[in-house]
């Protein structure tokens, strides 16, 4: 009959497996999913919680490698991938439009976590204290941000702040012009009693430059002026690195650490007001 099989012969082989089983054939336990399953997500590398966001991968390349071509766009750097508009990562990783728009969803949902963390008046007596609020609004900022922190008299931040405020410039990569009047214009409005000002270093070196420290004089001498102290100038840097010596990651010390940061006034590269 038509289309029967000829007596003894045998089906057609079925073509081998493609893709990312196909990569990990004997090692299934090691695919994302499964080592997400099994491990934790502390386990996974940068490139396989990619992966899982974006699911599948495209002719010619599997999903991890097609996450791993992204972040090697980056430098390997998980924070600057996490800074790059959907229409960016569409064209970069031929990922296409929706999981390009999911991938930036994604990190801006990492990005409200760590702002929703933070209480609505925080204490910010220490450089430590100082650094871990800053480096919440600076999450995943590409670019030199100047914040003025008004506090009131318990050091804490002033109730009648509105957090819109408290970045008084963005500047480029490395530098953030920044003038006085800017700087003391919210404190005064808010009746603040003292200033801590705070800036972000992108690279993840908070080492001051010497504009950093001809700013921070100069506010010393306004503060004076207008009658509220400056007590601090915080430069923050990056997180300290979470790799255990197994490369896996204790992700859930991540909103408890202290980026790195350099306190001017702790290091005495400038004379503040005694408070």
């Amino acid at each position: 009959m038509p289309g029967a099989s000829a007596p003894g012969s045998s089906a057609a082989p079925s073509p081998p497996p493609t893709g990312l089983k196909a990569a990990f054939r004997g090692s299934e336990d090691f695919l994302p999913r499964e080592k997400l399953a099994r491990l934790g997500p502390g386990a996974l590398s940068d490139a396989e919680l990619v992966a899982i966001f974006l699911r599948t991968g495209r002719p010619g390349r599997n999903v991890l490698q097609v996450a791993d071509d992204l972040l090697r766009a980056y430098g390997g750097n998980l924070r600057l991938l996490s800074q790059e508009s959907a229409a960016r990562l569409e064209g970069l990783g031929s990922i296409g439009r929706v999981r390009a728009l999911e991938l930036t969803a994604v990190f801006e949902f990492a990005r409200r976590i760590a702002m929703h963390s933070q209480e609505a008046q925080p204490l910010l007596e220490t450089p430590e204290q100082v650094a871990r609020f800053v480096h919440g609004l600076v999450l995943q900022d590409p670019t030199e941000s100047f914040y003025v922190l008004p506090l009131d008299r318990k050091m804490r931040l002033c109730d009648r702040v509105q957090r819109q405020r408290l970045c008084v410039s963005r500047g480029t990569a490395d530098a953030s012009p920044v003038h006085p009047r800017d700087v003391f214009r919210e404190a005064v409005r808010v009746d603040a009693c003292f200033v801590v000002v705070a800036h972000n270093h992108p690279s993840g070196d908070p080492t001051p430059s010497p504009q950093d420290l001809r700013i921070t004089r100069a506010l010393v001498d306004a503060g004076r002026v207008v009658g509220i102290p400056l007590v601090d100038h915080v430069v923050v840097g990056g997180l300290p690195d979470l790799r255990g010596p197994d490369g896996s990651i204790d992700t859930t010390r991540c909103f408890d650490l202290v980026p790195r940061f350099r306190s001017l006034r702790r290091t005495g590269a400038v004379d503040f007001e005694l408070v």
